[in-house]
């Protein structure tokens, strides 16, 4: 039946924008890679129930999932990416007398990388004052063969532990995403620490600025570390 194929297919490519195997779906999904493999195939007449799970392991709404918003059939996530320096994948900046900490994610971190980052993104906090930092993210460089991807469950893990500290930290947060699938990860994200009540994310899906948009959210009128257009 093509509903069921067409079922597999998005499973499929939103498993491999999420850097996943079959294998570690199945996991988190608590289901025989087999069966996932099935579902991928369009040969599984899969129950309400279990689309419920799945969609839950691949972190995206149930809304979300059947969003026209379709990806290529390949994974974004590419070995070389981690071979280049940390520092070429990530950049930050303190604005003192904003009180503003940006960063930019230009290429794939994992959940070592944010481990190392959130130490030093602790410290930036300290340097400002609690409970009137804002933050400014830049998610729109994650981007590999010109295909947007978004972080792996592993290392979303880790955001979420860093967004549960910096919460009581933080008076806005405004991330500018890739994609919808990022802004629908970003928003599940931030129900589940708290940040979702300080919180915006923009997603450019026309011709709007998003950046303006996250300037006027935040109450600023420039930042030396974001620009209008997509890094990449």
């Amino acid at each position: 039946m093509a509903i069921l194929s067409n079922f597999g297919q998005r499973v499929r490519e939103l498993r491999l924008k999420a850097g996943m195997s079959q294998e570690a779906l199945a996991v988190r999904c608590g289901m025989d890679r087999s069966y996932i493999g099935g579902v991928e195939r369009g040969e599984r007449n899969i129950s309400l129930e279990n689309i419920s799970i799945i969609t839950n392991a691949l972190d995206v709404d149930m809304s979300y999932f059947f969003d026209n918003e379709r990806f290529s059939m390949h994974s974004a996530y590419v070995k070389s990416e981690y071979e280049r320096a940390l520092s070429e994948r990530f950049v930050y900046h303190i604005d003192f007398d904003e009180q503003v900490i940006s960063w930019q994610v230009k290429g794939v971190l994992s959940a070592d990388d944010v481990g190392k980052l959130s130490f030093d993104l602790k410290i930036a906090c300290t340097y400002l004052t609690k409970g009137h930092i804002r933050l400014l993210i830049d998610n729109r460089g994650m981007v590999a063969n010109g295909h947007p991807f978004v972080f792996s469950p592993d290392t979303n893990e880790r955001i979420e532990e860093l967004q549960k500290w910096m919460f009581p930290h933080c008076q806005k947060v405004a991330v500018l995403c890739n994609s919808k699938l990022m802004k629908n990860q970003m928003d599940r994200l931030g129900s589940r620490t708290g940040m979702k009540q300080i919180s915006r994310h923009f997603y450019k899906d026309g011709s709007e600025d998003v950046v303006a948009q996250a300037y006027a959210f935040l109450g600023i009128t420039h930042n030396p570390l974001v620009t209008p257009e997509p890094i990449g």
